[in-house]
């Protein structure tokens, strides 16, 4: 199946709960501030890989940027409609996106591009690609789709995901192509998940604590799935990165989930 530019159209016409992610609290709030740094992380994807762009001859891999290109850009679009609909259940967070985006994009990016850290750029991407890839791989396992009752937001979530593992190559194989080595491609792994791990920690906590209807006596248990049960966010973080550790590590080792493949299908039907 060739890479597509599909769009999602849903427009949250009601707002969205803060706990909307089943009966899990904390992973609501988790995946509220992900979807926060949705739009101007996927921006970033974009500059990095269109910055090598004009290296790659191959006819099949240009037609994958374009549509690389075009998918994040629809996932920026749909997550900023997604994140004002649950804002107005979880508060603005404008405190949280200046220093998500100021001190990462406005001042540490051009700094990079400036002493010609492209190719790290590439490689935060491609770690970064393969974090998100992991999560989407989790959300068509048996079960985890439906725990998402809202039905636009389990089709924004499904979509999303099923395009993250169609998408999972592209940054990586490009990263190789233009001849990123091991320590870069672990220098950027590490940036990406530590940046990441801190900002969703600093904003998660904040939800929590500002949460007048947070079930308090389930944040121990909450705290404990969310790093242990199989499928959840914090474990298949923890395993992807291990994964991503191995020399030999591509994201094709891992076959794109058949329901993802099976709900792309209905989507081109």
């Amino acid at each position: 199946m060739a890479m597509t530019v599909r769009k999602n159209k849903e427009t949250f016409a009601e707002p969205v709960p803060a706990h909307w992610a089943g009966k899990d609290a904390l992973q609501s709030h988790v995946l509220n501030v992900l979807s926060l740094m949705f739009p101007d992380g996927e921006a970033f994807f974009i500059r990095s890989v269109k910055h090598f762009a004009d290296r790659v001859t191959d006819p099949k891999m240009q037609a994958d940027i374009k549509a690389f290109v075009g998918q994040e850009m629809q996932h920026s679009m749909a997550h900023e409609r997604f994140n004002a609909a649950v804002a107005k259940n979880i508060g603005k967070m404008d405190w949280f996106m200046w220093l998500f985006t100021v001190p990462t994009f406005a001042w540490l990016e051009p700094l990079a591009r400036n002493i010609g850290l492209n190719k790290f750029a590439l490689a935060i991407t491609a770690a970064a690609e393969n974090m998100t890839a992991g999560f989407a791989q989790s959300l068509f396992a048996p079960g985890e789709a439906e725990k998402i009752l809202r039905e636009d937001v389990r089709e924004l979530y499904l979509w999303h995901a099923a395009e993250e593992m169609e998408h999972r190559d592209l940054a990586y194989d490009l990263y190789q192509q233009v001849g990123g080595d091991y320590a870069t491609r672990m220098a950027g792994m590490a940036f990406a998940y530590v940046i990441i791990a801190a900002y969703v920690l600093v904003g998660t906590s904040y939800l929590v604590l500002s949460d007048q209807n947070f079930p308090w006596q389930e944040l121990p248990q909450q705290l404990v799935d969310l790093f242990t049960r199989k499928n959840a966010l914090g474990r298949v973080f923890f395993e992807g990165m291990l994964d991503y550790l191995r020399p030999d590590f591509h994201p094709s080792q891992h076959p794109m989930h058949p329901e993802a493949l099976a709900y792309l299908e209905t989507l081109a039907s």
